[in-house]
């Protein structure tokens, strides 16, 4: 297995500006989602996980974000996470 786990976005316009590029602080939310998808990727069921007695449940240590050009509206990003 990887540590490495991507997914496709595709920029919606919700996730732009008015210039339809996309606002930097969606990147964390397009992170969000390939890290809830990762976890599922494995097996757990978080709601079922959060809802027991034990509470188990997965949290963001560290979050860092390179931004090396826009995205843009109808773009189809990769987006990863990684197990560190």
């Amino acid at each position: 297995m990887s540590d490495i786990f991507n997914i496709p976005v595709r920029i919606y316009y919700e996730d732009t500006d008015a210039g339809g590029i996309v606002y930097y602080a969606n990147y964390l939310k397009f992170a969000e989602r390939a890290r809830t998808e990762f976890v599922r990727s494995l097996g757990f069921e978080q709601r079922e996980e959060l809802e027991s007695a034990d509470r188990f449940g997965f949290i963001v240590r560290r979050a860092e974000v390179e931004y090396l050009k826009p995205s843009r509206l109808d773009d189809l990003i990769e987006v990863s996470c990684e197990v560190m």
